[in-house]
């Protein structure tokens, strides 16, 4: 059977997408390729066209742009980025769309490969953070990667804790802090 131009190229895209939910809501461990392909409506023979292994896999997952990356580098203020992204609200959403928040504990457990792509995805918001910090200010770097640890680290603490107002302070301090890490100056209201 002859299939269209792009044909897969855009399963493989699929896959990447399904595998990309199913590892955050469900971890490397509890996701099979079976249940992979399952969901990209795809029969496991097919899996091994586009990946040499669900570790290969993983490793892409890791490396695809984030919706945060995306947001923060179509952003004018950083700082409205990183209040939407640990508004309370949001807490809950992060499951479906944020790859640093939900699989930071996994890459630790993975092979050299998934590490290096989930170092590539830190790197690039580490990069876009830093293109928001004023240049006069010194150690734009350091406060770049500030923020990171402070939206990811508040936002997986978050999701974590049992107790709504605990959550609730936990994103408050760290929006508040990753805010005046990126301007300078006097954060935004942490309430």
């Amino acid at each position: 059977m002859r299939y269209r131009s792009g044909h897969k190229e855009k399963t493989r895209e699929r896959i990447l997408a399904e595998a990309a939910g199913l590892f955050r809501r469900h971890g490397y461990e509890g996701v099979g390729i079976d249940r992979i392909m399952e969901a990209a409506d795809l029969t496991r023979g097919g899996f091994y066209a586009h990946f040499p292994s669900k570790a290969a896999l993983f490793a892409e997952v890791l490396a695809l742009e984030a919706d945060f990356e995306k947001r923060l580098g179509a952003a004018a203020d950083a700082r409205d980025v990183i209040s939407g992204y640990l508004d309370p609200a949001n807490r809950a959403k992060v499951a479906r769309g944020c790859t640093l928040a939900t699989l930071t504990n996994e890459v630790a457990r993975r092979d050299r490969a998934a590490r290096k792509a989930y170092a590539g995805l830190v790197e690039r918001l580490a990069t876009e953070f830093e293109a928001h910090v004023p240049e006069a200010l010194p150690d734009r770097r350091a406060r770049a990667l500030e923020a990171v640890a402070l939206c990811v680290g508040g936002i997986s603490l978050a999701r974590g804790v049992g107790d709504d107002r605990l959550a609730r302070e936990v994103l408050a301090v760290c929006r508040a802090r990753a805010c005046e890490a990126v301007s300078g100056s006097e954060a935004m209201n942490a309430n």
